[in-house]
């Protein structure tokens, strides 16, 4: 089957599964040990504060209302079916630290894997579904809050990315897994 044909049937794909299972693997082989380091615990609780308050900027500006109910009303939009073959599995394993599990239910078949009733059922998100804001919010919010809560945002990728880098070191230099991006 191919990845269009993934898509239309609502299937996750082949990959996304492998790294779900993967990451759900490191996680309960290695995950007190990878929350036992200083750093990377203080880079998680550093950006889960920064997801919660894009979470509420985004409630605050009505965006997410948009957004979640954009996604379940109108499927195949910004949180289509596969979107979940965006993510890597730095993204997937943050998630299980994060105390997060990782869906394997579609609640829509049109729709991403992740998706659920009120939105995006991760907590640390694929940065496009982060970053993007289609027309008809960028159209709506006056300039200072659409600045708002694009540098909002741009804080909340800026610490997952300080995460995903210091996971990064501690799985190639304690574990010997190499994580190469497809």
């Amino acid at each position: 089957m191919d990845l269009a044909s993934e898509r239309k049937t609502g299937q996750t794909g082949k990959r996304c599964e492998d790294l779900i299972k993967l990451a759900e693997s490191i996680f309960r082989n290695h995950g007190a040990g990878l929350l036992a380091d200083p750093e990377l615990g203080l880079l998680l609780t550093e950006y889960e504060k920064e997801i919660r308050s894009t979470g509420r900027l985004m409630e605050e500006l009505g965006t997410f209302a948009d957004c979640s109910g954009c996604a379940v009303r109108a499927p195949g939009g910004c949180c289509g079916a596969g979107i979940e073959d965006w993510y890597e599995l730095p993204q997937l394993l943050i998630n299980l630290l994060l105390g997060r599990q990782i869906p394997r239910e579609r609640p829509h078949e049109d729709c991403c894997l992740f998706l659920g009733e009120s939105g995006c059922r991760l907590l640390a998100r694929h940065d496009i579904c982060v970053n993007y804001l289609c027309d008809r919010i960028t159209k709506r919010l006056a300039a200072p809050d659409l600045d708002h809560l694009k540098a909002q945002a741009g804080q909340e990728l800026f610490a997952g990315w300080q995460a995903e880098r210091r996971l990064f070191h501690i799985l190639k230099t304690h574990l010997s897994i190499s994580i190469v991006y497809s």
